[in-house]
């Protein structure tokens, strides 16, 4: 027999069973056809709104938080027993049947775990969707207490997608709509007009592009500063570039890049960039054919190339100081130079040696057509000049290879000097009228680059010297000397340099390039100074001086000696001057000698100089003698480098009398 103390105990727990057995059959006729179905689990990240659980990006790389909600028909607090709650997950592609089950738990009476402590917070974890893209269904199931039965939840739909944009295919450039970028183009339209070439991708209204516009091709992230755009894309696919983002950046190629977003976040592959051309402002005219100052018959030799060459041009309409002027010399063009490095117009900008050599045929030599043109470069939209012009070019030397442009030619060695007094170094005056001679010497080097009728001719301070050139005979031999005679008639005309240099040519009947040997440097001295005489301009040239001849300088009378112009009567040098009166006899001193000594001006240097002789003190007393007459003599002397050369003496007859006396003075 049974305990009937537990009958009341038995029976609460027989109510409570038919109680939820009750209920169980009452939810299992309110479900449809295929029986009950548990509220649907919450994704809780996913995008909001997205019917397919699309997960962020940036959420995929964890475990996916979910919430249980509650469910019906849960054990009454006290009741032993226990649901067991199963999550389950199945990929979209396999049938419904086959969910599997990654974790299960029992979840207690609803006294130990009350109904308004759910939605119960549970993860997906990430090993299961690790190496999973697409979609994929999360459900929960439960096992009643009270029954084998399990009751599924309806699916909540998770899409895992980890490719962007036309992934793997490398997305197209962008269009733009003009090929080149003006201040016409942006103020016309606002901006610069792109499009997005068109694509296919899921949830494509959902698409955001960002649009980079830049000075250089990107080389990795860009910078948010960079982007021209960042938005959904528009359903046309067009965008605008502002205006102002291309005014910064000026005239030049621009680039133009952008990056697909979907709607995961996940970022297409960067398409290549496309470079745009930008010229602003009112864009170079009136250009002007180019010209080569140089070209004397429209040929350009060495002695050009080193001066150097110069391509010039004439000033254009509309011109920046930061416009490039692209020179083309022959078949290739000159490194890009800027106008503002050659202003003012006309701009002659330097053609290279090495770009003149590089264009030159040397196995071929002689005379050869070079074109030249130009082109001017708005940012890096060229305006071309109206055309081309032709110069013949000739760089063609006799003799041993010469690398620079310079007519000096090492390889030719120094000319070897001998003067008439056997002196290597200089001309003295024991050289004077006497002529000189330089020896070429013919080393092996030289010798193997000659050929017949070459000629060699002597410089002498950078004139040839007049006695006949050399003429090769191709009979020469190794370090043979060939003497060339200076003569005196040369020599004369430099009678005095401490440095004379000399050296000789080796021209080619044919050849437009003489070479030239380096420089030999002599000393030279064989001048004699050789000063005019004084003068005396107030004078008349047939008579002595008298009474006529007088003039007035302030409140004295008297004449003026002229000290005439010449080589050596230059401004600043010390000039000395002396006069002495004398008697009838020419021996005996009627007065101390006049002594003056000054340093030229410069405008007696031009005139010659004026010195005052007093009548009273210098030439009167050659009357107060008694005599009807006397003699005055002068004579002056120029420092000429550090010694004093005189003039020769001149002597003049002083006949100061008239009307039976000695001259009036004052003059009437």
């Amino acid at each position: 027999m049974a305990d009937s103390s537990n009958r009341p105990k038995a029976e609460h727990v027989r109510s409570n069973y038919r109680k939820h057995l009750f209920k169980k059959r009452e939810l299992s006729k309110s479900a449809d056809g295929e029986g009950l179905a548990f509220t649907a689990p919450t994704i809780v990240d996913k995008i909001a709104g997205d019917a397919d659980g699309l997960m962020p990006i940036g959420k995929i790389g964890a475990p996916l938080n979910v919430e249980i909600p509650v469910w019906p028909d849960r054990p009454d607090p006290g009741l032993p027993f226990t649901n067991v709650l199963y999550l389950d997950w199945r990929p979209v592609t396999v049938p419904a049947s086959e969910y599997q089950s990654f974790h299960n738990e029992e979840v207690p009476d609803s006294g130990t775990l009350p109904d308004d402590e759910f939605p119960l917070e549970r993860t997906i974890p990430l090993s299961v969707f690790a190496n999973f893209e697409g979609k994929f269904e999360f459900r929960y199931r439960v096992k009643n207490w009270n029954s084998p039965v399990e009751t599924d939840s309806d699916p909540s739909p998770v899409t895992i997608d980890r490719t962007g944009p036309l992934r793997p295919d490398v997305p197209d450039s962008i269009i733009v709509e003009k090929p080149l970028i003006t201040t016409a183009v942006l103020e016309a339209d606002g901006g610069v007009k792109c499009e997005v070439p068109d694509f296919d991708e899921d949830k494509k209204e959902f698409v955001t592009i960002a649009v980079a516009w830049l000075d250089e091709p990107p080389t990795g992230e860009l910078d948010p500063v960079e982007l021209a755009f960042l938005g959904l894309l528009p359903a046309d696919r067009k965008i605008l570039v502002p205006k102002d983002l291309v005014y910064k950046l000026g005239s030049k190629f621009h680039y133009v890049v952008y990056f697909l977003f979907d709607k995961a976040g996940n970022r297409s592959d960067m398409p290549y960039p496309v470079r745009v051309q930008v010229a602003l402002g009112d864009l170079p005219d009136g250009l002007q054919a180019p010209e080569v100052p140089l070209a004397d018959d429209d040929l350009i030799d060495r002695a050009d190339a080193a001066s150097p060459t110069t391509v010039r041009i004439q000033e254009y309409d509309n011109w920046t100081s930061e416009d490039g002027i692209l020179i083309k010399w022959g078949l290739n063009k000159i490194k890009r130079t800027p106008v503002g490095t050659h202003l003012p117009f006309p701009l002659d900008i330097t053609v290279p040696w090495s770009h003149l050599k590089g264009e030159y045929d040397f196995a071929t030599g002689g005379v050869q057509l070079k074109d030249v043109d130009y082109e001017v470069l708005r940012g890096d939209y060229p305006t071309a000049s109206p055309g081309k012009i032709e110069v013949k070019v000739d760089l063609a030397i006799p003799g041993p290879d010469n690398p620079d442009p310079e007519p000096v030619n090492p390889a030719l060695g120094l000319v070897r000097f001998e003067s008439f007094s056997d002196s290597a170094t200089e001309l003295t005056l024991a050289d004077i009228g006497e002529p000189a001679t330089g020896y070429v010497t013919l080393v092996k080097t030289l010798l193997d680059e000659l050929l017949k009728d070459d000629i060699l001719t002597l410089y002498w301070n950078g004139a040839p010297v007049t006695s006949t050139p050399y003429t090769v005979t191709g009979s020469e031999t190794a370090d043979q000397e060939i003497p060339m005679t200076i003569p005196w008639l040369d020599i004369e005309k430099f009678p005095v340099m401490d440095d004379l240099p000399m050296h000789y040519t080796l021209t080619r009947p044919g050849f437009n390039n003489p070479q030239e040997s380096q420089r030999t440097f002599i000393k030279v001295e064989v001048e004699i100074v050789d000063l005019p005489e004084p003068e005396f301009p107030d004078k008349d040239d047939i008579y002595p001086i008298n009474c006529e001849a007088l003039i007035q300088e302030g409140t004295e009378w008297g004449i003026r000696v002229h000290i005439p112009p010449s080589t050596y009567l230059k401004e600043g040098t010390e000039v000395t001057a002396i006069w002495w009166t004398y008697g009838k006899d020419k021996l005996t001193e009627l007065t101390v000698p006049f002594l003056v000594g000054r340093e030229v001006t410069e405008a007696e240097e031009r005139v010659g100089l004026d010195w005052f002789i007093p009548y009273d003190k210098y030439l009167k007393p050659t009357y107060d003698t008694g005599d009807q007459y006397g003699w005055g003599k002068v004579i002056y002397g120029i420092n000429v480098r550090g010694e004093v050369v005189s003039s020769d003496l001149v002597e003049v007859m002083i006949a100061v009398f008239e009307d039976g006396g000695h001259c009036a003075i004052p003059r009437p």
